[in-house]
């Protein structure tokens, strides 16, 4: 089976004050052998989400970095399509649904992979389910 994971859906599984027991429950349905992939573009929204936690002095640079270890072990496969015609399917689905430009790599990227979208984003949910998107539950 293949998994897409957006940012959200990361954040709420590395961030200590964000980890519930439903994401876990959802994250415990993903085997060793399943491949969970994800834009390039997750690396600058993660990155941007824990300079966010920095700012907000919710954590300390230090703690911010013991985080990494826990990103790691989630074994992200980075899909790095880029060009023309990508950008030409990212804005018909920005069109379609309303979504940013990132909710519309993620849903892209799991169309074409015939994966299952994994966002706690509402928006992206409800998108992903009337295009035709798995989503984990």
């Amino acid at each position: 089976m293949i998994y897409v994971f957006d940012a959200s859906f990361v954040g709420a599984l590395i961030i200590p004050d964000e980890t519930n027991a439903m994401i876990d429950k959802m994250y415990d349905k993903i085997k060793n052998e399943d491949s969970i992939c994800t834009p390039h573009l997750i690396w600058y929204e993660i990155t941007n989400m824990l300079n966010n936690l920095i700012r907000r002095k919710r954590f300390a640079l230090e703690e911010v970095i013991r985080l990494y270890p826990r990103l790691t072990a989630l074994r992200l496969i980075c899909d790095n399509t880029t060009g023309a015609e990508y950008s030409r399917k990212l804005l018909n689905l920005y069109k379609d649904y309303n979504l940013s430009s990132y909710d519309a790599a993620y849903l892209e990227l799991a169309e074409r992979k015939k994966a299952i979208l994994c966002t706690l984003d509402e928006g992206l949910r409800a998108a992903a389910k009337k295009h035709g998107v798995a989503v984990i539950k």
